[in-house]
């Protein structure tokens, strides 16, 4: 399936933005999306390429806007920029305990699994404790895998140079990691899907870690559907549309992967303009699992882990689950 850049944001209605941003929501006859150009976002990313989403809230016109790291998805949502978005529990959890409960409100998981830890290939790290010394990347401070790596790098009994550590951290873009880490600037990064794939595919790296082996049943939330609170009060029935929009999609793909892959590979092309090779993007995708279950357990593990971390205090996560769907489907 061919798409261009310029195809895909008309048909995304990203053209829109700036008149979107400026009404700070309240028009009940658009919702304004964020998401990324991840793999574990592909429930998203097909909705709006093939327009289902759109036919599935008929009467609303569905406007988009595409961010680098899900921190950034957040902060525009507590900006009023946008109603939605799709971003991993560790920049939700953050904003919860800051915000506090009323802030944000999950509406539903999209994927599980989808990121690992990827060594450059003269790194010579085999564990957590050999990175003292060296830099390591993630795609943005605060983002899911930034938490992750935060964590992995503690439990060699390491820490980072701004706290006084000998692991220097630093956040990039993830074309920019892949360039870093093939040149062995980078000692490692945590990486989303492709990108983690493409890293050992086409920069010769080595996956140390695929953070599903450091979960109960290899779940944990990677992608998950969040409104501003307010939106979701006000707009209740809009938001359920597209909770059941997102189930739809993840029902699509388990019945025709063909399909989810060609159309995911459309979507990250026209976004990004290089998905990679289709064997390797083809390998990546069987390292997410798509789910809309918003595994409530894994969301709170990620809260914990904040706080151990000294991101953010204490805080209970239950408040951020009123409209997460009853019947859940687990990868």
């Amino acid at each position: 399936m061919s798409l261009s850049r310029r195809d895909f944001i008309m048909a995304a209605g990203a053209a829109m933005l700036a008149s979107a941003c400026s009404r700070q929501g309240g028009d009940p006859n658009v919702i304004r999306i964020g998401y990324l150009a991840n793999l574990s976002h592909a429930p998203m990313l097909t909705g709006i390429l093939s327009g289902r989403i759109q036919s599935a809230l008929r009467g609303v016109r569905v406007e988009t806007r595409v961010f680098r790291a899900g921190p950034r998805v957040v902060e525009a949502l507590i900006g009023r920029a946008i109603d939605v978005g799709v971003t991993g529990p560790a920049p939700v959890v953050i904003a919860h305990a800051r915000h506090g409960p009323g802030t944000l409100s999950i509406a539903s998981g999209l994927a599980s699994g989808g990121a690992s830890f990827i060594v450059s290939a003269k790194s010579r790290v085999r564990g957590p404790r050999d990175l003292r010394g060296k830099t390591v990347a993630s795609v943005q401070i605060g983002s899911t895998m930034d938490i992750a790596l935060r964590k992995y790098v503690r439990e060699g009994g390491l820490d980072f140079a701004e706290h006084g550590g000998d692991v220097n951290l630093v956040a990039l873009a993830a074309p920019t990691i892949l360039l870093e880490l093939a040149s062995n600037d980078l000692a490692g990064a945590w990486l989303p899907e492709p990108w983690a794939t493409r890293a050992v595919r086409e920069g010769g790296g080595t996956r140390l870690v695929d953070e599903r082996d450091r979960w109960p049943d290899h779940a944990f939330s990677a992608a998950l559907l969040v409104a501003r609170g307010d939106y979701a009060k006000r707009e209740g029935e809009t938001l359920g549309k597209l909770a059941g929009a997102i189930d739809g999609e993840i029902s699509l793909g388990r019945k025709d992967p063909a399909a989810l892959e060609s159309e995911t590979y459309a979507a990250i092309k026209a976004l990004t303009g290089n998905p990679g090779a289709n064997a390797v993007f083809h390998e990546a995708l069987a390292r997410v699992d798509f789910t809309s279950d918003p595994l409530p357990d894994a969301v709170e593990a990620f809260a914990a882990d904040a706080c151990a971390l000294g991101l953010i205090p204490p805080v209970a996560c239950g408040s951020l689950f009123p409209r997460a769907c009853s019947t859940r489907r687990r990868p």
